[in-house]
């Protein structure tokens, strides 16, 4: 990567945001925000808390680029999830993506759960959970701080976006070294 870093910041988007923000070559920074509960609070609740939270997130962070895992297709969860979840989960990414442009950033990129998994773990096909346990486990190798699979799911989305910008940190990655390597 030529020129000055450029601080990426990755979203898992969901009712617990999982969150990470770094510059290339950096230990990122992580964490999750538990935005509501589906069960119990209304959708303009959670909305109100994600609007809160994002203005404060992208203005304190101000970031270069942000990078979130695209929402699937309507028919990929047909019979598997409630309208009332993807309306919601499309309202999330709305509001990231609002406050994100609002901050100044200036750069977005949208990337499928299984590119990011085939990259951080290198397995695109796992079940859910087995993938959720495996990221977490890959981010314990790094060092890398994932207080639950929210957070550990926005390390991966952002070292995924590392690797976009300089194809050589996929290769730091790499299983065989188990941790992050200058090379």
């Amino acid at each position: 990567m030529n020129g000055p870093a450029r601080k990426i910041a990755a979203l898992d988007i969901a009712t617990t945001c999982g969150h990470a923000v770094g510059c290339l070559g950096e230990i990122p920074r992580a964490g999750s925000i538990r935005l509501g509960v589906i069960a119990r609070d209304p959708p303009q609740e959670v909305f109100a808390t994600a609007i809160e939270w994002a203005v404060a997130f992208f203005e304190r962070e101000r970031p270069d680029i942000l990078i979130i895992e695209a929402m699937l297709p309507p028919q990929a969860m047909l019979n598997k999830t409630s309208r009332q979840v993807r309306d919601r989960l499309a309202g999330l990414h709305g509001i990231m993506l609002g406050c994100a442009r609002r901050a100044g950033v200036a750069e977005f990129v949208h990337v499928t759960v299984g590119d990011i998994r085939r990259h951080f773990i290198g397995d695109g096909s796992l079940k859910r959970n087995a993938a959720k346990r495996e990221v977490i486990r890959r981010c314990v190798q790094l060092g890398w701080p994932a207080e639950d699979d929210n957070a550990a799911d926005a390390l991966a989305i952002w070292s995924y976006a590392c690797a976009l910008l300089d194809p050589k940190w996929g290769l730091r990655l790499t299983p065989l070294f188990n941790r992050a390597v200058v090379l």
